[in-house]
């Protein structure tokens, strides 16, 4: 008897206040609230108007930065890349027309691709048959080239295999082994590359697109991988830089090869990276992150996250 009268009582006071929030909302403050109320929608469609105007200009404001910085690429990047001789390396998912830009950028920027490998997306095994297969045959292209044995915690023994036959600190033409090499990996369906008069170059791009799949897990475990790979033609040659467009907004939670490799302390050391490869200004970066890495430096750069600057140092002329 005593929580049924508890609740009722509740349950009137509850009554009672609407009642009186009524009277005085129709009554005495009927005026008062009508009018803050209407300042306040006159002033969020004086502050949506305004913004609006800053959006617009923003967006004007960067149409014209994206079209000078194409129409002058050629002054931008010019001879900062003379003479040196580039791996182009397509990962899964990279957009053609990024890739394409890329291209346009490092020649224009005095370089050389000498190879462009296409990897595909079995380059990272979904289960343990082919996982063992991949070790086998890891195993004999290794001791093929000379390299040693993969440890038994090596989760991606052919990186260095790739890695070995496309780059070198050496310029010159791919060795008997290496274009076995490559073209093994090719006839396992690991990558697309052709082989004719294939030069090993002194430098390495590597660019990435979307992780695709349904489980984060697994795009995490892919990105760490490719990630990897992009590290293994690092240390092979005088210096690689890893490409993608991640954009400002869900790149924390995205999974992304540029993420992934920024996320490694041992290769962020070493490789730069350039997240933002749908502007013009990243692929710029590209070409000037490849110049400083020819000089010794690192840099990770771009718009998203863990990035060292908005873009590379600039060369001198």
């Amino acid at each position: 008897m005593i929580d049924f009268r508890y609740h009722l009582v509740s349950i009137v006071s509850i009554f009672m206040a609407l009642a009186v929030g009524i009277v005085l909302g129709a009554g005495p403050l009927k005026g008062t609230i009508g009018d803050t109320l209407t300042q306040e929608v006159t002033q969020l469609r004086e502050d949506r108007a305004a913004l609006r105007v800053e959006l617009d200009a923003a967006r004007r404001a960067g149409v014209a930065r994206d079209e000078f910085t194409t129409e002058t690429r050629t002054r931008l990047v010019g001879g900062t890349l003379a003479g040196a001789t580039v791996a182009l390396v397509v990962l899964p998912g990279a957009d053609a027309d990024q890739v394409e830009a890329v291209s346009d950028t490092l020649t224009a920027a005095g370089a050389s691709i000498v190879s462009r490998t296409t990897i595909e997306d079995s380059w990272i095994p979904d289960d343990d048959e082919a996982t063992t297969a991949q070790r086998t045959l890891a195993t004999e292209l290794r001791r093929s080239l000379g390299l040693p044995a993969a440890a038994a915690s090596d989760s991606a023994p052919l990186d260095d295999v790739l890695a070995a036959s496309l780059v070198s600190t050496g310029a010159g033409a791919v060795t008997d082994a290496g274009k076995a090499a490559l073209d093994a990996l090719a006839g396992a369906n690991l990558l697309d590359a052709d082989t004719a008069d294939l030069q090993r170059a002194g430098n390495a791009v590597i660019v990435g697109g979307v992780i695709k799949g349904d489980v984060v897990a697994d795009r995490d475990r892919a990105a760490n991988r490719l990630a990897g790979l992009a590290a293994a033609l690092d240390r092979a040659g005088q210096g690689a830089v890893l490409a993608s467009d991640v954009g400002v907004t869900g790149f924390a939670g995205a999974s992304s090869v540029v993420r992934a490799a920024r996320g490694d302390a041992g290769t962020s050391r070493n490789l730069s990276t350039v997240d933002d490869l749908s502007l013009p200004l990243g692929q710029v970066s590209v070409a000037y992150a490849l110049a400083q890495q020819n000089e010794g430096g690192v840099g990770q750069y771009g718009l998203g996250d863990g990035v060292s600057a908005g873009y590379p140092p600039v060369p001198a002329s």
